[in-house]
């Protein structure tokens, strides 16, 4: 099924102007997002991004035991910060919608994201960044409790718009009477921006 959601996105890019395409992996999972630019799509939507996005999340870096992957839809307007150069900060919502072990668990975080260009004169451009999302009880259905998304990530680019990136995210997705952390892992990625 991941599979063939991944192979869906990569032949889906083209046709749809997709601005950036991420996989993620470590030695038990498999992370894959497409992030749309909608000022490719029409005028005046500079900075503003649609995407999707799924985590087929292992139980060895979880505290559930019947785990399916975590599927998600996100807005997120990003800007260049004034007076600082190569820093970006955006935010966003999120849509997201995860079973385990019987239960279902959906939430609409809201959140902010920052990427900084470091100043620094290596060979190659190096960025670090990072997100944070969150969705209290109001926010969240089914039998969710709460939602928290932190994740940071540095990257370094050897080509123009391709990086390579490793990072630290953690989710919890709590549900009525339990703490839950759907993730908490260590991973190397790539990005490819088109």
């Amino acid at each position: 099924m991941l599979k063939k959601l991944l192979l869906s996105a990569l032949i889906s890019t083209g046709a749809f102007a997709a601005h950036q395409l991420e996989v993620n992996l470590n030695d038990r999972e498999l992370e894959g997002g497409l992030r749309l630019d909608l000022a490719r799509m029409g005028q005046g939507m500079n900075n503003t991004y649609v995407g999707v996005h799924f985590l087929n999340g292992d139980n060895n870096n979880s505290t559930v035991t019947d785990i399916n992957p975590l599927m998600e839809a996100s807005f997120l307007v990003m800007r260049p910060v004034r007076g600082v150069p190569g820093l970006e900060f955006g935010m966003g919502v999120k849509g997201e919608y995860v079973r385990f072990d019987n239960t279902n668990f959906g939430a609409i975080p809201l959140g902010v994201e920052g990427e900084l260009r470091l100043p620094v004169d290596f060979m190659l451009p190096v960025f670090v960044g990072g997100s944070l999302y969150y969705a209290p009880k109001a926010l969240c259905f089914a039998k969710g409790e709460s939602y928290y998304e932190s994740r940071l990530h540095m990257d370094i680019e050897p080509i123009d718009d391709g990086r390579l990136e490793i990072g630290y995210r953690r989710i919890d997705t709590d549900v009525q009477n339990r703490n839950v952390t759907y993730n908490d892992a260590w991973y190397f990625g790539f990005k490819l921006a088109f």
